[in-house]
């Protein structure tokens, strides 16, 4: 239920913000794709992890500003530099979640492979912020084309969300 709720949410911030806030630019498209992904993905593993994350003060707490954060990241459509920046965040952000239950977990192999995908998306949207200084579009498309590629990889190819 509470996927379901995280993604209708984060849909409903993402549709509002394009109908209405976002600007009309050129990194607009491959930042909704790029959204609508992270979004969908965000189902899955919320669905995945829920039942093996120990309900704590910091897991709230990090919960609430990731929650924060997928609505600035919905709002950022549109701003070449803003949305590969706060996607950065979000994505270290995420790391620390599945920091969290490292030690003492009989999980701590699938949080450590959690952790090393949001590693390297935070990477990827790193990448993505500085090379929009020069060549926002590419970026936008770049920083798009190579989540999806993931994606597939991570969803369907090799899944991540397996215990």
């Amino acid at each position: 239920m509470r996927a379901w709720i995280a993604v209708a949410a984060f849909s409903l911030a993402g549709v509002l913000d394009l109908y209405f806030l976002a600007p009309s630019s050129q990194v607009v498209a491959p930042q909704a794709i790029f959204y609508a992904l992270l979004v969908g993905n965000t189902y899955f593993s919320i669905r995945f992890f829920a039942p093996l994350i120990v309900i704590s003060w910091k897991q709230i707490t990090v919960d609430c500003v990731l929650v924060v954060l997928y609505i600035v990241l919905a709002l950022s459509l549109g701003y070449s530099l803003l949305f590969p920046l706060v996607a950065t965040m979000l994505f270290l952000l995420a790391t620390v979640k599945y920091a969290i239950e490292l030690s003492g977990s009989l999980h701590a192999d699938v949080f450590g492979r959690k952790m090393r995908i949001d590693m390297l998306a935070a990477a990827l949207c790193a990448a993505s912020f500085f090379m929009a200084f020069a060549y926002p579009q590419v970026s936008a498309w770049t920083l798009t084309g190579i989540f999806s590629a993931a994606n597939v990889y991570l969803l369907f190819m090799s899944p991540m969300y397996k215990l």
